[in-house]
């Protein structure tokens, strides 16, 4: 296998597209009459390289490893700019196994492309990348690990029976324009496009979607593929409890994907990262249940979810609430619509159902 750089760090450089994206800008607070008000500044979007190199590898038992380029970090680290310095530089993260909880690596190897060999080292370790094998020694350990695709069991997964489509990848007629200051509100058709492949993607400054139709207790199943970065986007249950979509593969810090953060305590945050790598598709499972109501309107019951992000459970049962950020202001109530959120960046959506439960 040739592992050459399809897309260098200058013409990344030159790919950056600088949008006005609706982001919360650190320190950026502008004080106005009745308090404070945050600045969003632009921030760069970078189109991910393809490259043949980057992903998860296998095989010596013990030994995992995730293989990014060290530019991949303009895709989660927001207001980086690209250096030649990183051209033809690799990282590889080994791990005991895949997705553990607030897992970090045995090693941090560091890499350079020279001709179709990435020599690596690090941490004691000294190795290379060739031929499809990722092979290095640390004393009387050593690995040898081959490239694979962990497809996630839910890709690709048909609606079952009565199940309601609401994106099948020939027409957004399910979905509206969210008004910007009054979520609960359709604002006209969606801006959003279609592309090849059944795929809907984000239009920077289009607007957020909602569902036409409102939705209490489900099963959500969403496809989606992050495109570059830095990304910031999200699936809304009832437009109020918030599953992140961040772009984060190989990144060791920050919020991994999927988490309810909006909704649940920063400390029981699973610290689980089972991203896959940019481009490729991704699932969130999502079974919720919806906030119970007596014949006053008092919540009786908290809503809860259990959610599988590619395959692994993030949470199971989990109670969410109390709602922070924005979506806090809507209240609760026993139905809502789904939300898919735009800041800013493309990403792309398919292949998504909801199954409807009766309460119980």
């Amino acid at each position: 296998m040739k592992y050459s750089i399809l897309l260098g760090t200058a013409c990344l450089a030159a790919a950056a597209l600088l949008l006005s994206a609706p982001q919360d800008s650190a320190g950026g607070e502008k004080k106005k009459k009745g308090g404070s008000k945050k600045v969003e500044l632009p921030r760069p979007f970078y189109w991910a390289a393809p490259d043949p190199v980057r992903g998860d590898y296998q095989g010596t038992p013990g030994y995992v490893a995730q293989v990014i380029r060290a530019d991949d970090k303009l895709l989660s680290v927001p207001n980086l700019i690209p250096s030649q310095e990183d051209a033809h530089k690799y990282v590889a993260n080994i791990f005991r196994k895949f997705d553990q909880a607030k897992d970090t690596p045995i090693a941090i190897l560091q890499g350079v492309l020279e001709g179709e060999t990435i020599t690596f080292s690090g941490d004691g370790w000294a190795g290379e990348l060739s031929e499809g094998h990722l092979k290095a020694k640390k004393g009387e350990e050593a690995f040898d690990l081959q490239h694979i695709n962990r497809v996630p069991p839910s890709l690709g997964a048909k609606p079952p029976v009565g199940a309601i489509v609401l994106f099948d990848g020939t027409n957004m007629d399910a979905w509206a324009k969210m008004k910007e200051k009054d979520w609960l509100t359709e604002d006209g058709p969606s801006r959003w496009q279609l592309i090849g492949g059944g795929v809907m993607e984000s239009v920077p400054m289009a607007g957020n979607l909602i569902s036409h139709k409102w939705f209490g207790d489900a099963k959500i199943h969403v496809e989606f593929r992050n495109i570059g970065g830095t990304t910031n986007s999200g699936v809304y249950i009832q437009d109020r409890y918030e599953a992140n979509i961040n772009e984060v593969y190989g990144r060791l810090d920050g919020n991994p994907c999927a988490g309810f953060d909006n909704c649940t305590p920063a400390e029981t945050n699973p610290g689980i990262r089972c991203s896959r790598p940019p481009l490729e598709w991704q699932t969130m499972d999502i079974d919720f249940k919806a906030p119970r109501f007596n014949a006053k309107g008092e919540r009786i019951a908290a809503p809860r979810v259990t959610l599988l992000f590619n395959g692994t459970v993030l949470y199971n049962d989990r109670e969410l609430g109390p709602v922070t950020l924005n979506a806090a202001r809507l209240g609760e109530a026993p139905t809502g619509p789904i939300q898919l959120q735009e800041h800013g960046m493309p990403v792309q959506f398919r292949n998504i159902w909801v199954v409807e439960e009766k309460k119980q």
